[in-house]
């Protein structure tokens, strides 16, 4: 079913220079072509058998208008034409002997053709040609074979309109799917971005915060010198970040695929979670070896995110972090005590609330539906802790859990 165009934008359409119409120069030069040869049989029968006054008027009206709608650039000025032409054209086709046929027939594709008429436009017109030479027909005597033809061309008309109609339609839908699909990758681009740059800032600045706050307290204690190791640490993970914020940059920029920042496995994960003053235990193949290295990556920042929540929303809390063979698939799980200060699920290491803005679980959803297959990954308060499970395809075996 065709829809018709909206009706917000009908006001704009009218004024708004055509552009789907045949415009092309050699659109324009047939249409002239055929107002000459047209004017040229007008004028040589209407010397000829002596034309009554109003044919003459008429029929010049009816060229005038095919004319002016060769010129056309407004949409409301080529649809007036377009009706001119089928009616002045229709009115002189039995006086003129039928040399007046093709004004109307140009008239009803134009009207047919029209995105902006209802599709009922070009059978309309051609009904009311027909109607208007078979009134003529009548009182002249003319033959049926003249009607019957007029009628046979004017039909033809009337189905090469709907045709061009339907192929702009076709077109314009096109058009729209493309700009439509052209938004969803941009928006898509946009969403990876803010991912990426919520990952550097979750995890090394979240760090930075905790490892300055390690600083402060050791100078109010006095222990100067340790307080001098942590802040050389935290000028290592200031440093650090700003090389995964150039890296997040640079990747993107160059429209890169898939995780900026791509740690090799767990481990790393869980040692700067120790470094940063974390109590964490881990059980199983850190390694992910049995884990394919996209799902690895996934994997691995799903899990940074975890951690870094768990550090912001629940410092100083117990986490665990396991990995488990399960069939033909591989359980990550990250487990933290809640804080009895805190809000509940809003201080578990997959929330994402404070300075994550609410997107760290949102990440962690979008990159494992990224993946399109069956891995998933849930995240909620479970027996008074709040815990983080991802599940992936393993590719080999030999994942099974271990301390």
């Amino acid at each position: 079913m065709t829809s018709s165009p909206d009706p917000g934008s009908a006001t704009a359409a009218w004024t708004e220079p055509v552009r789907d119409r045949s415009g092309s120069v050699l659109t324009r030069a047939l249409n002239l072509l055929g107002v000459l040869v047209v004017t040229y049989w007008f004028v040589r029968t209407g010397t000829a058998t002596g034309h009554p006054a109003w044919v003459w008027v008429v029929g010049s009206v009816a060229l005038a208008a095919w004319v002016l709608r060769v010129a056309a650039r407004r949409e409301r000025l080529l649809l007036a034409t377009a009706w001119v032409m089928v009616v002045a054209g229709a009115a002189v086709v039995v006086p003129t002997g039928a040399v007046a046929v093709a004004v109307p027939l140009v008239g009803v594709v134009v009207l047919g053709a029209s995105a902006r008429q209802p599709g009922w436009a070009g059978p309309v017109a051609a009904t009311v040609a027909l109607v208007e030479v078979a009134g003529t027909a009548v009182p002249a005597g003319t033959p049926v074979a003249v009607v019957l033809g007029s009628g046979g061309g004017l039909l033809l008309a009337a189905v090469v309109g709907f045709s061009r109609r339907q192929a702009r339609l076709v077109e314009e839908r096109t058009r729209q799917a493309e700009v439509e699909q052209q938004r969803a990758g941009l928006l898509a681009d946009r969403s990876r971005a803010a991912r990426e740059v919520h990952d550097v800032l979750a995890h090394s600045l979240g760090g930075l915060v905790l490892q300055l706050d390690a600083v402060e307290a050791l100078l109010e204690a006095g222990r100067v010198e340790e307080a001098t190791r942590r802040a050389g640490a935290a000028r290592a993970l200031a440093a650090s970040g700003l090389a995964e914020a150039r890296r997040a940059v640079h990747a993107l920029r160059d429209d890169t695929t898939g995780p900026v920042t791509q740690p090799v496995d767990l481990a790393g994960l869980a040692d700067a979670h120790r470094a940063f003053g974390g109590a964490l235990t881990t059980r199983g193949d850190l390694g992910l070896v049995s884990v394919d290295a996209p799902h690895r990556a996934v994997v691995v920042a799903a899990t940074r995110e975890a951690l870094s929540n768990a550090r912001r929303h629940a410092a100083g809390r117990p986490v665990e972090l396991s990995v488990r063979a399960a069939g033909p698939a591989v359980e990550v799980t990250v487990v933290n005590a809640l804080d009895p200060a805190g809000s509940g699920a809003g201080s578990g290491a997959g929330s994402g609330s404070g300075a994550g803005g609410g997107l760290g679980l949102v990440g962690m959803r979008e990159r494992i539906a990224e993946l399109g297959d069956d891995s998933t990954v849930t995240a909620g308060v479970v027996d008074g802790s709040f815990v983080v499970a991802m599940r992936v395809p393993a590719t080999t075996g030999g994942a099974g859990e271990r301390a």
